[in-house]
């Protein structure tokens, strides 16, 4: 045990090292690691975690809680039998876990965690657009208040139109276990429709896997879970079915590389609104909704007010629904994960901890300005043409 105890904290200081050389050289991590070594190590992951439609990221949880607890036994029991050796045996057992602790970060590190050091999604996006569409400079992009409103204007359009197409559609929703499954399964190839940095040519993974015990993580607002150790995207199924298939794919983003939270959440969106499930699209435009109302509000609170009275019933009921299922867990737990996330973000250099959540806005409008615009103008010309061609 001691030789495992002096292994395991030379590694951390190893992986300490990897990370720090690895916050230096972006564009190295990302086109040696990002794109090709975590792949192949997260592809080999996913053969393995395929075997069964169980999380062993869970089990592993509970095998682990289950250790703590036969240690508390054990040195309960030294504490009335045997005083004189209950603080070697403590000395032992806590200089065993923080070997296991820094053994585990390593893997961490190894496995996966060097993607937080990977290139910012915003300047990929700017890098393949202008390689691709348009080489014009496009390095000093701003966007203000004036954009904020036109995509928060759009996204109310988009969620309006997909909830009728929804609501209009034979496929119901339903929580239950199968129902949840079957969705898992459609999603699992959603990502072979996202052309954006090539991320349909990556091939598939595993599939993502549902916590079981998902009404206990709810106490921590926590909707979803990657798991670098078993390469499993783990869903919380205790959530609103409007946010299931953006949470699902937010993991499944997670899988492929992306550590950023906020570029996890607009890969997930882009994946959602290119998905051919309507109820997938909708979910895309319901959370950048939700995303973008929450930054112009910030911004403009009187003009976010009177756009939103241009959201329909349906839209907003579900917006009061998902708002009112997540109150109901709302407390001490719910505090302290938040903090723990928190450190656990800052840690590995997203420097604005959780709050980098609202970031996906940022590249909401950059999509929104390179691509839509785009869009808008290419259908305006050929409406023209057509009429042209059609008069004469």
């Amino acid at each position: 045990m001691k030789k495992f105890r002096i292994s395991a904290y030379i590694l951390f200081i190893i992986s300490l090292f990897i990370k720090y050389i690895s916050s230096k050289y972006s564009y190295l991590v990302e086109n040696y690691y990002s794109k090709k070594l975590d792949i192949y190590i997260v592809k080999f992951l996913s053969k393995i975690n395929s075997t069964f439609d169980f999380s062993y990221f869970e089990i592993l949880i509970y095998i682990f809680v289950l250790s703590i607890l036969i240690s508390i036994i054990y040195l309960a029991v030294k504490l009335f039998k045997d005083k004189k050796s209950f603080f070697n045996s403590l000395k032992n057992i806590l200089l065993n876990y923080l070997a296991f602790i820094c053994f585990m970060y390593f893997l961490f590190i190894v496995l996966w965690g060097i993607n937080y050091n990977r290139v910012g999604l915003e300047e990929s996006i700017k890098t393949e657009y202008k390689s691709s569409v348009n080489k014009k400079d496009i390095s000093n992009i701003a966007f203000d208040k004036n954009d904020l409103e036109e995509l928060y204007g759009y996204l109310i359009e988009k969620c309006n139109e997909s909830k009728k197409i929804v609501n209009n559609s034979n496929n119901e929703l339903n929580k239950d276990i199968k129902s949840i499954k079957n969705m898992i399964s459609t999603l699992q190839s959603a990502y072979d429709n996202v052309e954006l940095l090539n991320l349909n040519k990556q091939g598939n993974y595993s599939k993502a896997k549902i916590i079981l015990n998902s009404n206990l993580l709810s106490y921590t607002s926590i909707t979803g879970i990657y798991s670098p150790f078993t390469g499993e995207a783990n869903i919380n199924i205790n959530q609103p079915l409007t946010s299931m298939p953006f949470t699902i794919l937010h993991e499944m983003a997670h899988q492929r590389g992306y550590a950023n939270e906020s570029e996890a959440n607009f890969l997930a969106y882009i994946a959602c609104i290119n998905n051919e499930e309507p109820y997938v699209n909708y979910s895309g435009y319901f959370m950048a909704l939700k995303y973008t109302a929450s930054a112009l509000s910030k911004v403009d609170y009187d003009k976010f007010k009177s756009m939103t009275e241009k959201i329909d019933k349906d839209v907003r009921y579900d917006l009061i629904s998902y708002s009112s299922f997540w109150e109901k867990y709302e407390g001490k737990v719910n505090k302290v994960s938040e903090n723990m996330n928190n450190v656990y973000l800052k840690s590995n250099r997203v420097k604005e901890g959780t709050q980098s959540y609202g970031k996906v806005v940022d590249l909401l409008l950059l999509y929104y300005y390179l691509y839509w615009n785009n869009y808008i103008f290419i259908k305006f010309w050929v409406l023209e043409i057509t009429k042209i061609y059609f008069s004469i």
